[in-house]
């Protein structure tokens, strides 16, 4: 098998790493695994994120979206190797982290999810002195009140929580802020609020106030602060985000006999995590696709749900196609229990003194996070609404940087964790990859019996088998061309192409054809799989060098 070493000036960027919001590098943490050496790799990791431990637990993995492998088969089980790396890895990054000195400025942080706890860490580390004001009576935000424990162990929440207080910040709860103004004069230089979305959308129809009619953010909360309520046998879920499937599995751990999730369109626009909605399925779930309720009534001692039988029409501004309801397709089911999850808003009141646009989100400048008004930066869901825990990390970041440069600072947060990589070893690769690893799991029947980590911890040798499987996108040297008075764009490349290294050229050719371009050439791997697409011989595939 031919190998190739590629020196670290001549690396690229992977595209896991491109898709990943707070930008780790994938491949770097995943060849220090291959090697056994969990200490470097979790320092990798810790170079871009506070929380490695948190997204090997609960990340939705964009990267795993992107990962190179997708070309011959399965992709690299990204988030289990950055679990594996946070559960073996020592105390390196520690070693090599430095903090600033003081510099005199002080800010405050409104709310203890992971965009404020992200900001909060790495303004800490430059120094500043930071204080995380959190309206709940503990610390976390979401990942703790609105994540159940089968996904997220509260350990790895409360360990890296931990860490931030190691670095100086101070957290305080039951502190709800009504207003920053109070903050500015009691001396914060500045103040960010990041208080998330926690409040639930409602459907809008008859019934939705009766009493076993329960808002899915709200029973989550109940659900993760032990105070669950009782839900009886039958169980409707309304919706089909992450909102709703957890709803669902928590109820199935709270001794539900039957759990069903309407959802209004089909599978492929569901917006839940792909291996989250599987995984209740297998747990017990059923899915009724293509169904809305349209009124709830109290019958019998039961709640009856009418619904309607829905047809997807063309895509709306989001890319899913608009669900269109079928004429006379009425049809009821009874169940104990209705849980509306069809999305969060953020709670956020006009008398905060932040710009509100006409969605309740706070209105700020896309690069800096900076609203109109000096020191008041937000970011987070109550600015994008509803996200992902790794979307919040990455504006934590990006505010993080602007709040320095505001105070005065560099807006450099970025450290060297790990020692660099001076070269990297390229193994040539063939069809013959092995698969994916399975990921350790409790017995089906334990996860009816409590909320218990679903996930097991994953054994070294199956970490670094995995990490073997990682082909170093990175550092291959690879070059696409299209000839575009050839091609027919018959589009055969775009449909094989994962990397979305090719796009319409969106004008004529001299042969009547708009020809397809190899607008991201620098992205290509070299699986020649486009090379082989093609009917009439118009790419070429080339190693650089």
């Amino acid at each position: 098998m031919r190998e190739k070493c590629v020196s670290r000036e001549h690396l690229g960027v992977a595209p896991c790493r491109e898709a990943c919001p707070a930008g780790i590098d994938v491949p770097r943490y995943i060849r220090r695994i291959r090697e056994g050496k969990f200490d470097e790799a979790l320092a990798v990791i810790r170079e871009r994120i506070p929380f490695p431990s948190i997204c090997g637990c609960a990340c939705y993995s964009p990267c795993e979206t992107k990962c190179g492998n997708r070309q011959f088969g399965d992709p690299i089980a990204i988030r289990t190797l950055k679990r594996a790396a946070a559960e073996r890895g020592g105390e390196l990054w520690k070693k090599n982290l430095t903090i600033a000195p003081a510099t005199g400025k002080r800010i405050a942080i409104i709310g203890s999810g992971p965009s404020g706890l992200t900001a909060a860490y790495y303004l800490a580390t430059l120094g500043h002195a930071v204080t995380v004001l959190e309206a709940l009576d503990q610390p976390g935000g979401m990942m703790r009140v609105g994540i159940p424990e089968y996904r997220l162990p509260r350990e790895a929440l409360e360990k890296e929580i931990g860490y931030l207080k190691e670095v100086g910040v101070e957290i305080k709860t039951n502190k709800r802020v009504d207003s920053v103004d109070e903050l500015f004069r009691q001396g914060y230089h500045a103040v960010y609020l990041a208080c998330g979305a926690h409040q639930g959308r409602k459907l809008g129809i008859q019934g939705e106030n009766l009493a076993d009619v329960l808002d899915g953010i709200s029973f989550l909360r109940a659900v993760n602060q032990k105070k669950a309520p009782g839900i009886g046998k039958r169980i409707a879920v309304v919706g089909g985000g992450n909102t709703a499937v957890d709803a669902a599995r928590c109820a199935i751990r709270l001794g539900a006999d039957e759990v069903t999730i309407l959802y209004r369109r089909s599978r492929a626009e569901m917006p839940a995590y792909e291996e989250e909605a599987g995984a209740a399925v297998v747990e017990g779930v059923m899915i009724e696709y293509l169904a809305m309720p349209t009124r709830i009534d109290q019958r019998d001692g039961a709640l009856e749900v009418t619904a309607v039988r829905m047809n997807l029409g063309k895509p709306d501004a989001s890319g899913r196609r608009i669900p269109i309801p079928v004429p006379d397709s009425e049809f009821r089911m009874q169940f104990d229990t209705v849980i509306v999850a069809i999305g969060q808003i953020a709670d956020v009141s006009p008398s905060i003194g932040a710009p509100l646009s006409k969605d309740n989100l706070v209105k700020v400048n896309s690069e800096t996070l900076a609203t109109e008004r000096p020191g008041l930066f937000a970011g987070g869901d109550v600015v994008s609404g509803p996200a992902s825990i790794i979307e919040a990390i990455a504006d934590g970041r990006r505010v993080a940087s602007s709040i320095d440069m505001f105070l005065g600072g560099t807006g450099r947060i970025d450290q060297e964790l790990a020692p660099p990589e001076e070269e990297v070893v390229v193994m040539d690769y063939g069809a013959d990859e092995e698969r994916r690893i399975a990921v350790p799991c409790i017995p089906l029947a334990d996860r009816k019996r409590g909320f218990r980590p679903v996930e097991l911890d994953v054994p070294a040798k199956l970490a670094v088998k995995e990490a073997e499987r990682c082909i170093s996108c990175d550092a291959r040297q690879f070059e696409v061309q299209v000839d575009s008075e050839a091609c027919k764009e018959c589009g055969y490349c775009v449909e094989v192409c994962g990397l979305d290294v090719f796009e319409s050229a969106g004008e004529f050719n001299k042969r009547g054809y708009k020809p397809i371009l190899a607008a991201r050439k620098d992205k290509c791997i070299g699986c020649m799989l486009c090379f082989y697409a093609c009917p009439d011989f118009s790419i070429e595939v080339s190693e650089k060098g």
